[in-house]
């Protein structure tokens, strides 16, 4: 009697153990997914920092400034003889 429920604790033991294996795995699959779309985020977000970084040098040139001032503001450059000093009466 003592063998055959040794036997059966035994192979409950080790069902249990193979159950536990299987759920470890999917759990491993599980996060490794998980991580490849994190991963995934972290290139494009950080591809579009590049892109916003390189647009952002862009609009910080002298020459991109004055030349919107000019041609979408219509702005000129003033000479010093244009200044008029207006004096309170």
């Amino acid at each position: 009697m003592k063998k055959n429920s040794f036997i059966a604790f035994f192979i409950t033991i080790h069902l249990l153990l193979i159950f536990l294996q299987v759920h470890k795995h999917t759990l491993f699959i599980k996060n490794n997914y998980k991580q490849q779309l994190y991963e995934k985020e972290i290139a494009v977000l950080t591809e579009k920092r590049q892109i916003l970084t390189q647009q952002l040098y862009a609009l910080k040139d002298r020459n991109a400034i004055k030349k919107f001032a000019y041609e979408k503001l219509k702005m000129r450059p003033y000479t010093l003889h244009q200044v008029k000093k207006i004096i309170p009466s």
